[in-house]
């Protein structure tokens, strides 16, 4: 349902439709990582996500298909979707009281807000590391890929 929370394998998914469209379909799975068996249902997303530099993984050289997606990390995976595998956002300024400027995804959670994707979870947070429902991760698609 909207309330779940969204899992690796399934962000994968969201990010290749909103970016290609609904019509898009990943090439086939060669294998890349050891923790996402090819073929298997999300083995080709995964795989293209990873081709187009969205993501490199977990570490380890896996993927982690069912870990949820916690919102700092969401941050990074949508504007590499929406801008491309170099893209480097603005340093952060100290735009949420949850996130410490700097520190490894400020830059990133601050550019998701100028963007006007998010405006956090309220109270002038971001909560960082909760995780995404499905219904979040909706609407950020929705907004990082103009969808509507």
């Amino acid at each position: 349902g909207v309330a779940d929370n969204t899992l690796r394998q399934q962000m994968a998914v969201f990010l290749l439709k909103g970016k290609h469209g609904l019509c898009y379909v990943p090439p086939v799975c060669t294998g890349v990582f050891p923790d996402v068996p090819c073929p298997s249902t999300f083995a080709n997303w995964i795989e293209a996500l990873a081709a187009e530099g969205i993501t490199g993984g977990c570490g380890g050289g896996n993927y982690c298909p069912q870990t949820h997606v916690r919102r700092d990390q969401m941050a990074v995976f949508l504007l590499k979707a929406e801008h491309g595998s170099g893209y480097a956002p603005p340093l952060c300024t100290g735009v949420f009281l949850d996130v410490s400027c700097p520190s490894t995804f400020a830059n990133w959670i601050e550019a998701l807000a100028a963007e006007n994707i998010t405006g956090g979870c309220g109270g002038g947070n971001y909560c960082p590391g909760s995780n995404n429902t499905r219904g979040q991760m909706a609407v950020f698609i929705t907004k990082t890929f103009h969808l509507q």
